[in-house]
């Protein structure tokens, strides 16, 4: 399996890939528009043979406060074709995508909402987001600082446009 930075050429497969690992083409739509957006920080594909079999995103996201602006990334959407999860494909895009976004100068740390015991692993935690005022709260709401604090006591979440949870 190899791992790389998405293409344009790959589009058509990556929404196949999000599609069948959401059953749905909600996500696929959420791509789209953060591309056309110019929202993405970055893109990856994992692929097996020439085709891709998983596929991980992120983008532009802002934390704000009074004292303090930072940009971080938001990861979604993680997608990996049903018949390959559960081998590894998503944590290594996690992991790969992780080392990329620390390369980017002025990110920060990286946003998920997801399952704390997948994501928990590489490092994300709910208790570094549970300070920021965010449209979601709990468990599933998770962060990553790159730096240790960085994220701002009461800082707002601003998450790109395409989400649609602007207030």
């Amino acid at each position: 399996m190899e791992i790389r930075k998405e293409e344009i050429k790959d589009r058509a497969q990556v929404f196949q890939v999000v599609h069948d690992a959401f059953g749905k083409w909600d996500e696929c739509d959420l791509i789209k528009q953060l591309h056309l957006d110019n929202d993405v920080l970055l893109g990856l594909v994992a692929e097996e043979e020439g085709e891709i079999i998983g596929h991980i995103l992120f983008s532009i996201m802002e934390i704000t406060s009074p004292h303090l602006h930072i940009q971080t990334a938001s990861l979604a959407p993680l997608s990996v074709t049903p018949t390959y999860q559960g081998q590894g494909v998503g944590s290594q895009l996690v992991e790969l995508g992780i080392q990329a976004c620390r390369d980017i100068e002025d990110l920060s740390g990286i946003i998920v909402l997801g399952d704390p015991a997948y994501y928990s692993r590489f490092g994300f935690a709910s208790s570094l987001t549970e300070h920021l005022d965010a449209p979601f709260k709990g468990d599933v709401f998770m962060g990553l600082e790159f730096r240790k604090n960085i994220f701002p006591e009461n800082g707002k979440v601003i998450y790109s446009q395409a989400f649609g949870l602007q207030t």
